[in-house]
């Protein structure tokens, strides 16, 4: 007997609405049992002069992603969730696990970025620019 395999989609969530608003469009596009999801959070953690992270650092670090993770599960009662969150560089942590881990999609949000930020290149782009696989851009 044949047996379809689920689609195995990624997730990258910054806690923001703007991020959270793709998981609307997830809901929209596939249904319950034809996917697998990994709610996916990156924090970055960016060090001053001379500055030390602390494990309290990390902890509250953890704790608000951890938030933001369950948050979007509630969002996706009736589908199968996982969540993992990492510390680092995000478009390198969210490329390395798609390519890892053999996602069939990357589903993410436009950056609303300004000025500087803009200049040196957003999460998505960079994502988009380099992922091995499908990557949907949802409109904000």
């Amino acid at each position: 007997m044949f047996y379809m395999t689920k689609k195995k989609i990624l997730v990258p969530l910054d806690g923001t609405d703007r991020s959270m608003h793709s998981l609307d469009w997830l809901k929209k596009l596939f249904k319950e049992d034809k996917v697998t999801i990994t709610l996916m959070t990156i924090r970055e953690i960016v060090m001053a002069n001379d500055m030390t992270i602390t494990n309290s650092t990390i902890e509250q670090a953890q704790k608000d992603t951890d938030e933001i993770l369950d948050k979007a599960e509630k969002k996706l009662e009736g589908y199968e969730v996982e969540k993992y969150s990492d510390f680092g560089s995000a478009p390198d942590k969210i490329l390395l696990k798609s390519k890892l881990d053999n996602y069939d999609v990357i589903i993410m949000t436009k950056s609303n970025k300004k000025g500087l930020a803009r200049i040196i290149g957003s999460v998505t782009n960079k994502v988009l620019k380099n992922a091995d696989t499908l990557v949907i851009v949802v409109p904000e």
